[in-house]
């Protein structure tokens, strides 16, 4: 795939996009909060991990699957099991209220995979295809975040990774994105550079459908802070998050 590109410049400079911040897990938004971002209906929702009290998170369970709780229980880190939970509890508080479904009758289920055909791509809920409605999800400890947009979408959010960390991590990039970490002027700043790049493929790869079975350093989306980058059809743009955390979101253009 060819590089990407930053858009023409046409009026106000972008800006990362904003999310609307949620109070707790059991929060219900009123799905038309966000004005449709460039005509693609694009919403972004962002939860902090330790907003959420227990008993809601008691809650949120009950309406898991058996397929979410075996895989809620087959994390052993803690933290991951409890951000995971998090996330779909989340998830079917906010696409059943975009949906007006009852965060219980949200039904799962997959694209399929545009590489193999096998039904392991994006997430889909059963039938919101025919209300318009596609959502993407992310969570890393701290922090989970929710996209519903009128197409293909994909999110991504990354807790900073130790800076000591970097060396072993920078494989995954681009190779162009790999130099641009290593010449970072400083320790903090190779790491924002990281995330950046990091956030920006794989929300692009999870917009696909082909998530990491696409190999993350063919695709270069940069690591500076411009951020807006146009890639075969698809708009990749950071969302504002936390000091400490990165995110992006990639939505494709249907026009």
């Amino acid at each position: 795939m060819p590089d990407a590109v930053l858009p023409p410049i046409d009026g106000p400079v972008p800006a990362p996009l904003e999310p609307i911040q949620l109070d707790g897990l059991l929060d219900v938004p009123d799905a038309s909060v966000a004005a449709a971002e460039a005509g693609r209906g694009l919403r972004i929702w962002a939860l902090a991990t330790d907003a959420v009290d227990a008993g809601d998170l008691d809650q949120a369970r009950r309406w898991f699957d058996d397929a979410e709780r075996a895989q809620a229980s087959s994390f052993v880190r803690a933290e991951l099991r409890h951000s995971y939970e998090i996330a779909h509890g989340m998830a079917r508080r906010i696409v059943g209220a975009v949906l007006d479904r009852d965060p219980g009758d949200v039904v799962w289920d997959r694209h399929d995979c545009p590489r193999c055909g096998e039904p392991h791509g994006r997430p889909r809920v059963e039938d919101a295809a025919d209300a318009g409605v596609e959502f993407s999800l992310a969570h890393t400890p701290g922090m989970v975040l929710l996209a519903v947009a009128h197409g293909p979408v994909g999110v991504d959010v990354e807790h900073y990774p130790a800076a000591g960390g970097l060396s072993g991590l920078t494989g995954v990039l681009h190779p162009d994105e790999a130099a641009e970490v290593e010449k970072a002027e400083d320790p903090d700043e190779a790491v924002a550079r990281f995330t950046r790049a990091w956030t920006r493929t794989e929300a692009y790869l999870k917009g696909v459908g082909i998530g990491l079975g696409r190999d993350p350093h063919l695709d270069y989306l940069g690591t500076d802070s411009a951020p807006v980058r146009l890639l075969e059809g698809w708009r990749i743009q950071d969302v504002r998050v936390p000091r400490g955390y990165g995110a992006a979101v990639a939505t494709r253009d249907l026009s």
